[in-house]
């Protein structure tokens, strides 16, 4: 062979060494690469089954090449959790040969979980057909963790910013917490007490489950469950108050939800508590199959989350307690008969009940803003100029109260008090000013001395006399005509004591028993104005009362000894004040009054009559419309009469022309279906 004709060949020859050469080299430094990279590489055919993978592939998964190969890499890698529309997405984008790029939830050969960022693409061979795939993945865990916290706390930060109450709080938490961690299913367990039987126990108030179909079993039976302090698993969990992470609870004693967990693979717990003050008030539970213990950072987070609605729940304890102290304090001050006025720590007034804008005729806008100086002034225009009252800022440095008589909007005379007040550290908080209205107690002061003096006034006159007379007997000698006078005299004077007080002694019992002695039943008219007709004896008077009942009357509620006793007293100021004769007329009628059916005994006379101010004031205690002192009588008749009305729940009716006559109505409730006394 000619070497000059073989030289082109060898030339060839060597350059195609040198191009293998340098492939090889290229697929060397590609593998030293792939093998150094800190990405996870797989390779597989194009069934998607594994081929070829790098170290770092291995060291992430724990997965070698001989546990993968001839299999998916899917089957190994996915797990319960892994989110299925992910797993969707993927088995889409390979049958069709297409690239994607996802986030995946993977579980690693030791069972821990972890997030992968994996980018994928088919490998054509020369003819342009897919052969391999070949798929890059970067452990994301930890950016995802950082990202999910950043997220959770900013959602928490709101949900507690947001809340309203923690029925509200509680399970929009739980469930975020549940997918911050990535479990699936959460619990609340919430203490409760029932303080009527001394009981406590936890209960389940919220649930959340990212597959509730799945946990079905489990979640019915915690729903149904209750727990005891001490007892069980969960007991013990809220004994301990702390957060507690059981790997295996198959191995703690449940008996409410143990099988069920069992059955539907559920192995890993993990109890947060809540507290409230220095006892549980919730239990936060998350329950998964096989996990491992969270990472310090994230538990620590979620502890500090459920120290915030721990304070959260103390927080809004407080408001409630708050709010119903201001509400039982409102409350009784608005139905409190006395005002109350409260300046804050500027002076300014900051509260008024309504009572004490009824006394004063204020309103709320007229005092809005007002300073207690300001005050001072507009209370001054309320009293007379010579009853000027003193500051309030002076009357705080007093312990004992003052007057104010005021003129506008009625006269009224007001017992005040002023008193500082202080927190429970001492500090100066505002100024309170109490407002009592004594006008009545003061009326009813000068009502007793009134009656006092006149009651003494009247008891003296008849004992004068009497004391009078029967020294006379004694000292001096008189005719038998003479004593016998006399001794008419006195008996007629002591008979009118004893009258008189007979009935002071009626009119305080009946005041204060206030008619508990009283015995009101239904009863018929007729027979009660004949008993008192009837016994009705007038010395040297012989007219006789004309009656007028109509058929058919309704019964009326009274107590009949007392009905007797007014009718009686009304008949006899008839006969005594219509000295110089004139028929007296008894009629019964009807009348309806606010709705209210009345049956009215009226007494009509021709007597001397009343003009219209002794009418004003024939009720009163020793009032007598006979100023001439000739009609026998204590003045305290018709006083009885206005007082057995009223307890009986009736009234009396008067009218009178002076020099005409008299006529007095006693009004009673009448008896109706339904109604009772």
């Amino acid at each position: 062979m000619n070497p000059v004709a073989t030289l082109p060949d060898v030339q060839a020859l060597m350059a195609q060494v040198e191009a293998l050469t340098a492939e090889v080299e290229a697929c060397r430094m590609i593998g030293l690469v792939a093998r150094n990279s800190d990405n996870a590489l797989i390779v597989t055919d194009r069934h998607g089954l594994a081929c070829w993978i790098n170290p770092t592939f291995e060291r992430l998964t724990g997965y070698a090449l001989a546990d993968l190969t001839g299999r998916k890499p899917g089957e190994l890698l996915q797990t319960r959790e892994t989110d299925p529309a992910t797993i969707a997405y993927i088995r889409e984008q390979l049958g069709q040969g297409l690239p994607f790029e996802t986030d995946i939830l993977n579980r690693r050969k030791d069972g821990t979980n972890y997030w992968a960022h994996i980018s994928a693409k088919p490998l054509n061979d020369d003819g342009g057909q897919i052969k391999w795939f070949m798929a890059i993945q970067r452990d994301v865990t930890a950016l995802r963790r950082d990202q999910s916290r950043l997220s959770f706390h900013h959602e928490a930060i709101q949900l507690l910013t947001q809340a309203k109450d923690v029925d509200v709080l509680i399970p929009q938490l739980l469930e975020r917490m549940a997918q911050f961690i990535g479990w699936p299913i959460a619990i609340a367990w919430e203490v409760k007490t029932q303080r009527w039987v001394g009981d406590v126990n936890m209960i389940c108030a919220h649930q959340w489950s990212s597959n509730t179909m799945r946990y079905a079993g489990f979640l019915g039976a915690s729903q149904r469950a209750t727990w005891e302090k001490g007892v069980a698993v969960l007991g013990e969990a809220w004994d301990k108050g702390r957060s507690t992470f059981m790997p295996d609870i198959s191995q703690q004693h449940d008996p409410h939800r143990g099988k069920q967990a069992i059955k539907e693979g559920l192995s890993s717990a993990l109890v947060i508590p809540i507290n409230s003050g220095n006892r549980v008030t919730y239990l936060l539970e998350f329950v998964a199959p096989c996990m491992q213990a969270l990472d310090g950072e994230s538990l620590a987070m979620l502890e500090g989350l459920c120290a915030q609605v721990s304070q959260f729940i103390d927080r809004r304890r407080d408001e409630l307690r708050v709010r119903q102290f201001m509400t039982e304090f409102d409350c009784l001050f608005k139905l409190s008969p006395d005002g109350f006025v409260v300046f804050n720590t500027e002076g300014i007034r900051s509260y008024g009940n309504p009572a004490f804008y009824a006394m004063t005729g204020l309103t709320r806008e007229r005092l809005d803003g007002v300073t207690e100086t300001q005050f001072d002034e507009i209370l001054a225009t309320l009293c007379a100029p010579q009853n000027r009252p003193v500051p309030i800022a002076e009357r705080a440095h007093c312990d004992d109260s003052d007057r104010l008589q005021l003129i506008q909007p009625k006269p009224s005379v007001l017992q005040r008090s002023v008193k500082d007040m202080y927190d429970s550290s001492g500090h100066y908080i505002g100024r309170a000013v109490y407002l009592r209205d004594i006008t009545r107690e003061m009326e009813v002061d000068r009502m007793k001395s009134e009656f006092l003096s006149t009651a003494a006034h009247e008891l003296r006159t008849p004992m004068v006399s009497v004391h009078g007379f029967s020294e006379l007997l004694l000292k001096r000698p008189f005719s038998e005509e003479k004593k016998r006078d006399i001794y008419e005299t006195i008996h007629r004077q002591s008979k009118l004591l004893v009258n008189m007080v007979t009935e002071l002694l009626d009119l305080a019992r009946i005041e204060s028993r206030a008619g508990k002695d009283f015995h009101i039943q239904a009863l018929d008219v007729s027979p009660i104005v004949d008993q008192a007709v009837n016994a009705l004896l007038v010395q040297g008077d012989t007219r006789m009362v004309q009656m007028h009942i109509p058929a058919g009357l309704p019964r009326v509620f009274a107590d009949r000894d007392n009905l007797i006793r007014a009718l009686t007293n009304i008949l006899s100021n008839a006969y005594k004040y219509s000295p110089h004769g004139g028929e007296i007329a008894l009629n019964v009628l009807t009348r309806t009054q606010a709705g209210q059916s009345q049956l009215g005994i009226r007494v009509t006379d021709h007597g001397i009559g009343m003009t219209p101010e002794q009418l004003a004031r024939v009720c009163e205690r020793f009032y007598r419309a006979d100023p001439s002192c000739n009609i026998p009588g204590t003045g305290l008749g018709m006083s009885l009469v206005k007082e057995i009305m009223s307890l009986m729940g009736g009234e009396v009716e008067l009218s009178s022309v002076a020099g005409e006559g008299t006529q007095a109505t006693l009004w009673l409730r009448t008896v109706t279906d339904g109604y009772r006394a």
